[in-house]
């Protein structure tokens, strides 16, 4: 059901940042298909991402899941002097990940502006072996503050495609 959510609202976003650059959606593209694989890594990041920051103690360190053809999943982070450092590391690390690797998902920190708002943003990169294109997806949340508590905002959203780093 999660996944119908995350497919419905994909044409709700117009405009993409990030606390580590990324680029404006210039056109509307095609909606990416997605397997239950590629939706469920990408799902599993975000929620991830969100649980590790929900109690607003620590900024979210960037983290690489990759999975294997029976399943397994493994995390690892990636901490530099630099947001934009670390989530260039994790995006390395997947570019030689072994050939058992069967799908990723890279998660970092960021933001995204929507009508000229800007919100807190859980952004994660996916994709899987065989596919030439990584789906880009956001979860908007509201951190948790002395005055009030951490929220998520609205759903999962597709932002766009970009190139796979699995080869």
């Amino acid at each position: 059901m999660r996944f119908l959510a995350i497919m419905g609202l994909f044409a709700s976003l117009f405009g993409v940042g990030c606390k580590q650059a990324a680029q404006p959606q210039q056109s509307t593209p095609q909606q990416p298909q997605m397997s239950q694989r590629l939706a469920d890594i990408a799902v599993f990041a975000l929620d991830h991402g969100i649980e590790s920051i929900k109690d607003g103690a620590d900024p979210l360190i960037p983290f690489v899941i990759s999975e294997k053809a029976d399943g397994k999943r493994k995390l690892d982070r990636y901490m530099a002097d630099t947001l934009e450092e670390s989530v260039a590391q994790a995006r390395l690390a997947v570019s030689r990940l072994p050939s058992e690797i069967t799908a990723y998902a890279i998660a970092h920190d960021g933001y995204i502006t929507i009508e000229g708002k800007k919100y807190d943003a859980i952004l994660v990169e996916a994709s899987e072996r065989g596919r030439t294109g990584a789906v880009i997806m956001a979860q908007r949340f509201i951190p948790k503050t002395a005055q009030q508590s951490f929220q998520r905002v609205g759903n999962p959203a597709l932002l766009r495609e970009e190139e796979s780093r699995l080869r």
